[in-house]
């Protein structure tokens, strides 16, 4: 069963929490999901492909709480 979560986020900051968690996408944790990022202006957007419902969840936990992270941090640099 292959499962699919999109997410979109807008936020003036989208570019620079793109490139924050770019070098991320190199390094793949597991084969059992797949993450991939896209910057649109001020839309970043988030497509995480998973094998099962486990896997979809962890990696959708770690990937919101890195967009959180980035986009917390960038708003301080802002």
């Amino acid at each position: 069963m292959l499962l699919t979560s999109h997410s979109v986020f807008e936020t003036p900051v989208a570019s620079r929490i793109y490139r924050s968690l770019k070098p991320e996408l190199e390094s793949q944790v597991t084969d059992r999901s797949s993450v991939e990022i896209k910057v649109d202006n001020s839309t970043l957007y988030l497509e995480i492909r998973s094998d099962d419902l486990v896997a979809m969840r962890s990696t959708l936990n770690t990937w919101l709480r890195l967009i959180q992270v980035a986009s917390e941090t960038a708003d301080c640099l802002a």
